[in-house]
């Protein structure tokens, strides 16, 4: 019998591009969202829950094998839900998660975290390059989405350490649905496709299977060629930096009524994730720029990386 894999919140983006790709793969998969979910794709198991009631979370965790913890309030959603949300749902939610884990003997659990966590350690100096982002950063939010991920990343380390709940944090770039332009723009900036998170998630699954390493964070976002020698230019002329890795991306953006939003003030390495999941994300600012070439308009049909 295949085993079954939760994935909480899993009527948003990541839960639509993962199912499909764990029944794939031979898992079978349960989803629980407080909104009921779309019928998803061959016959996943579908819950209505609400993660801030723990005996629903009970209820959904029982009979699982491992847990994909998605379900939370993000970035977009600061302006539109005061603090005491992201308590309920990113802290005490994720608290339910792990108790309902150890309940239920639930040994594997892939949390969901964000680049958010890094908050002050991302601002560059005020004339200075762009930051690489490593995940050995300090964690200094400044907002509560932020803070809420970074209890969630320690909930996930303690239980790991009280409970042998072996962890892994993904620590996601953007990826919420976007126009083509937006989304390919958007990979210059920590953005990164919800095809290569879910193969993320699939890759840290399989990581805890083989109970290699204690808990650990990763960056997850798209790949970008630039180095240190771009730093400087990353946030006084980006165009000239991308020019430098893609010759002709400045008149294909042009073409396209596309331009960088402003100065690119860091850049994610995602270097730990590639030795240590063996991840590497197929769909980059390479690939838009090759679609751009070839008058694709949609990121469906977007050549992907060998």
């Amino acid at each position: 019998m295949a085993e079954r894999v939760l994935i909480t919140g899993g009527a948003g983006t990541l839960g639509q591009a993962l199912t499909p790709l764990l029944l794939r793969e031979g898992y079978g998969v349960r989803l629980v969202d407080v909104e009921h979910p779309n019928q998803p794709p061959g016959g996943a198991e579908i819950v209505q829950g609400d993660l801030r009631d723990p005996e629903a979370v009970d209820r959904a965790v029982h009979g699982v094998g491992a847990i994909v913890h998605a379900a939370a309030w993000h970035g977009v959603h600061l302006r539109e839900h005061p603090a005491e949300d992201f308590w309920d749902l990113n802290v005490l939610g994720t608290r339910h998660v792990y108790e309902a884990a150890v309940e239920h003997g639930i040994k594997r659990v892939v949390f969901s975290s964000t680049m958010g966590v890094y908050g002050e350690s991302r601002r560059p100096e005020a004339d200075g390059p762009a930051v690489r982002i490593h995940e050995d950063l300090p964690r200094c939010p400044g907002e509560i989405y932020g803070l809420s991920k970074v209890l969630g990343e320690e909930l996930a380390a303690y239980h790991e350490r009280a409970h042998g709940i072996r962890g892994v944090a993904l620590r996601y770039g953007m990826f919420v649905p976007e126009p083509f332009g937006h989304y390919g723009i958007r990979m210059l900036y920590g953005g990164v496709d919800e095809r290569d998170v879910a193969a993320a998630v699939l890759a840290s699954l399989r990581r805890l299977e083989r109970e290699e390493g204690s808990f650990a964070a990763y960056n997850i976002e798209s790949a970008l060629p630039f180095d240190e020698d771009d730093g400087q230019a990353l946030r006084d002329d980006p165009v000239a930096a991308i020019r430098r890795h893609w010759p002709d991306a400045p008149s294909l953006l042009e073409a396209a009524d596309l331009k960088p939003w402003g100065p690119i003030n860091e850049v994610f390495d995602i270097a730990k994730a590639g030795d240590e999941l063996d991840w590497r994300p197929r769909y980059n600012f390479d690939q838009f720029l090759e679609a751009l070439r070839r008058g694709i308009g949609t990121a469906d049909e977007m050549p992907a990386a060998d």
